[in-house]
């Protein structure tokens, strides 16, 4: 049940216990906005839960939620059905955002009544921090196809660079997909998509950490993970031709498999629905095979 009083619900999901999840904590602890929740999904083999209780414990402004242990999509999905907030975010483990990140993507969302707003991405790899994505100016965008364009899906279809209206995801009753990966995929498009408006809001600041020692991020090649990668675009593609929206031909690719020499890609193999392309040293096109 919604509680006034509180703004924002934060989703987080907690693998583990290192250095990186307290920084992403405190960093909502200075927060400029005041009236927020934050909901620890413990979602993790491990023994974390004393480490989410004592976070509770310092701030009553955080609850602590257990699961065992299985894919993000569960965790996320917790948080949902708990949020007491007017709006909802989520953040992963191993990042973390500037101070005042929350309250200007929810003024932002106030101010054109929008059931969604995008903030920029900061990348940091070996010490090294670039944009990985920036709003450069304040915009309100409400036609379909170009809600999808400046919310760069399928190709950037992150789910905790943006701030969600919760009345609009339960009226739609939007949920991640459960037992895969890539869940965010589905979600972030049909938010994007069915979303009254997306304003995209400047000076801001979500720092994702793309060389941190994550669970989810390491996790080997696996036949589970290459399946949900296909079923993942499959779903992807029928919606953009479901909805008439338009993307880049490399995010229709279905498959790609590739033949590799000392870890270096000899040849490439891309599949779409009418055609296969194949491709020497991944750029050198080679020969193109139309389907009957």
């Amino acid at each position: 049940m919604m509680n006034k009083n509180i703004k924002l619900s934060i989703i987080l999901p907690v693998t583990r216990i290192d250095k990186s999840v307290k920084k992403c904590i405190d960093s909502l602890l200075e927060q400029d906005l005041q009236d927020w929740e934050l909901l620890l999904i413990n979602n993790s083999l491990n023994n974390n839960l004393k480490f989410c209780k004592e976070y509770s414990m310092k701030d009553s402004r955080i609850r602590v939620f257990e699961q065992q242990y299985s894919e993000l999509g569960k965790a996320k999905n917790i948080g949902i059905e708990n949020a007491r907030g007017e709006y909802i975010s989520f953040l992963y483990s191993e990042d973390f955002i500037d101070k005042d990140f929350y309250l200007k993507l929810i003024e932002a969302c106030e101010k054109y009544d929008a059931d969604v707003s995008c903030g920029s991405i900061i990348r940091a790899s070996k010490g090294i921090k670039t944009y990985k994505l920036k709003y450069a100016n304040e915009e309100v965008y409400t036609n379909p196809q170009e809600k999808i364009d400046v919310a760069h899906v399928p190709d950037m279809s992150y789910v905790w660079n943006k701030v969600y209206k919760t009345e609009f995801l339960k009226r739609i009753n939007l949920k991640f997909i459960e037992g895969m990966f890539f869940e965010d995929v589905d979600f972030v498009t049909k938010a994007v998509y069915f979303s009254n408006k997306i304003v995209t809001v400047p000076d801001t600041k979500f720092h994702y950490l793309s060389n941190c020692d994550f669970s989810f991020k390491e996790i080997k090649s696996s036949d589970k993970k290459r399946a949900d990668s296909l079923k993942s675009k499959e779903m992807l593609i029928e919606f953009f031709k479901e909805h008439k929206l338009k993307t880049n031909i490399k995010n229709l690719i279905k498959r790609k498999t590739c033949v590799t020499i000392l870890g270096l890609p000899i040849i490439t193999v891309c599949e779409w629905d009418d055609r296969k392309k194949y491709y020497l040293f991944n750029c050198i096109l080679l020969s193109e095979i139309m389907s009957e």
